[in-house]
């Protein structure tokens, strides 16, 4: 008897230290290579946190994939436990001469292409501070990428400083022959009846407005609702929501 306890505990204690084992291979350190944002989940379609500054260094207790194959690593940061992409940290150090990917010191000027949010961060997790109309040159001094890849410039207007997306400016001036045509782009949709502009892709969300029919609206990002629907995030009016595929179509 006491032989099969001896055995059981020593079982026990493999057990505790592959499991230990385990852990440690799956934690470790990561740099961000860029602004992040720092999700409640492994994945695009979960609600972000907060945003975490280029050049930060994390670390992670465990990884996981989402449904793209992308790596996602948890992470605390400020006391907050989330989740943080690979395609903006990578667990090789950067070296101190190294220049960030998320952010530069460039300066130049592009024109909005559309009505623009202008908004407090580089990123559509930012609070807006007022919308910026289509065809107005602007004067950039620095650049920044989401966690999409979008980059969003770093502008002032009408002594407000913040941030615009690049799907609504474009680098140059409005008298440029570049401004010929905002439509180049393809990311816009006509709306095809009276629709409604809600705070998330889905029937779920609250109501901002009622967009009109024959409406052309600019959107950077499309999402699926759980009918598999599709809805675009556009701006209209001074609000940024949603509209459904269903009464809005590609131009």
């Amino acid at each position: 008897m006491k032989q099969i306890k001896k055995i059981l505990a020593a079982l026990l204690m493999a057990a505790i230290c592959l499991s230990m084992v385990a852990a440690l291979a799956e934690s470790g350190t990561v740099w961000t290579t860029g602004n992040v944002n720092m999700r409640k989940g492994p994945g695009l379609d979960y609600s972000s946190i907060r945003t975490i500054g280029a050049g930060t260094r994390l670390e992670y207790d465990k990884t996981e994939k989402d449904d793209r194959g992308v790596r996602w690593y948890r992470i605390s940061y400020k006391k907050r436990t989330g989740w943080v992409s690979s395609m903006y940290a990578s667990e090789k150090q950067p070296s101190s001469s190294g220049s960030s990917s998320g952010s530069s010191s460039t300066e130049g000027k592009v024109y909005t292409t559309a009505s623009v949010n202008l908004r407090k961060g580089a990123g559509l997790d930012y609070s807006v501070i007022r919308t910026v109309p289509e065809g107005v040159t602007l004067s950039y001094d620095k650049t920044a990428s989401d966690d999409r890849g979008v980059t969003w410039y770093r502008v002032t207007y009408k002594k407000r400083t913040g941030w615009v997306s690049s799907a609504y400016a474009k680098k140059g001036s409005s008298g440029s022959s570049a401004s010929s045509s905002p439509s180049s782009s393809g990311n816009q949709v006509k709306t095809t009846g009276n629709v409604r502009l809600r705070t998330g892709a889905g029937l779920d969300y609250r109501d901002l407005c009622t967009v009109p029919k024959g409406t052309t609206l600019r959107f950077d990002e499309t999402k699926k609702d759980d009918r598999g629907v599709a809805w675009y995030h556009v701006s209209y009016d001074g609000k940024t929501g949603w509209v459904s595929s269903k009464y809005a179509r590609k131009k």
